[in-house]
């Protein structure tokens, strides 16, 4: 699953190619007729992050909220080599056995039609346009965002961000506005939890998962199962300021949590962080 970090620098690279810019059509299935009719002709506002969800929003007054889950992902592409099909999608990691054929696909999305048709075997897709996994495509006159097997991607006419789903959130440590006063309170109220839960508690703080979980606990020195009533005022202090300091380090250095040391390779997985993965090695 995308961590807040990461979901962060897709949405800088989202909205490095649309904000600002008119939308002259949108493909989505699931997007209804007046709510398209909206959109087209419209400009983008703003695309900002709230945790682990991006959410886009339209001059006309229309939202769109995606949360990427495990398997979501964005592309942005060149509009005159996406009409020319020039475009090509993401390598695709896992062999679904119920798959909608190439052309019918290309109606699908293209057209909204719901109609689909299936296949046991994929075949390779070297038109962007063609794979299956496009859930929504975002067309400007210069660039084409498209969305790949987000399974939330919910229009709305209100701003999602004072909707239950985001405003439960905890804090976004990525925000300048991170307050970490109101973190040290709702850590307090959580009682007796184990710190592993704690900090993938996303309404304690938004946009924590596995990795920066385990980063952040190894670097504080803390045991996953230790209690949240056991730490000291120390303890606690230096985990809430770790949260943000290790998060803006994923953000900036495109998921990194450990600073690259003299000699080591840049993109090797092994010295990427300290203990994420890394079962069986030395920290």
């Amino acid at each position: 699953m995308s961590e807040g970090p990461e979901v962060k620098r897709t949405a800088d690279k989202v909205s490095d190619a649309v904000l600002g810019k008119t939308i002259v059509d949108i493909c989505c299935k699931t997007l209804k007729d007046n709510i398209k009719q909206n959109i087209v002709g419209s400009k983008v506002k703003s695309v900002d992050t709230y945790g682990k969800n991006i959410i886009i929003s339209f001059t006309s007054g229309v939202y769109l909220r995606n949360h990427m889950m495990m398997w979501g992902k964005w592309r942005i592409y060149n509009k005159k080599e996406f009409d020319s099909g020039k475009s090509k999608p993401p390598p695709r990691r896992i062999v679904w056995s119920n798959q909608k054929s190439s052309k019918n696909n290309e109606n699908n999305i293209l057209n909204n039609n719901n109609t689909t048709t299936t296949s046991s075997i994929h075949k390779t897709v070297t038109d962007v346009r063609n794979d299956s996994r496009v859930r929504l495509i975002l067309i400007t006159p210069t660039q084409v965002a498209v969305q790949f097997n987000g399974p939330i991607l919910h229009f709305t006419v209100y701003d999602p961000s004072k909707h239950t789903s985001i405003a439960k959130l905890g804090p976004d440590a990525l925000k300048s506005t991170f307050d970490i006063e109101n973190v040290r309170n709702r850590l307090r109220k959580r009682g007796k939890m184990k710190l592993a839960d704690l900090l993938l508690d996303q309404t304690f703080v938004a946009g924590i998962g596995n990795k920066y979980k385990s980063e952040i606990l190894f670097l504080r020195k803390l045991c996953p199962f230790r209690f949240t009533n056991n730490l000291s005022p120390s303890e606690e202090q230096e985990l809430l300021q770790e949260i943000p300091s290790v998060l803006k380090m994923g953000y900036i250095s495109a998921g990194r949590t450990r600073p690259k040391q003299q000699g080591e390779a840049l993109n090797k997985w092994e010295f990427r962080h300290w203990v994420f993965r890394r079962a069986g090695h030395p920290c």
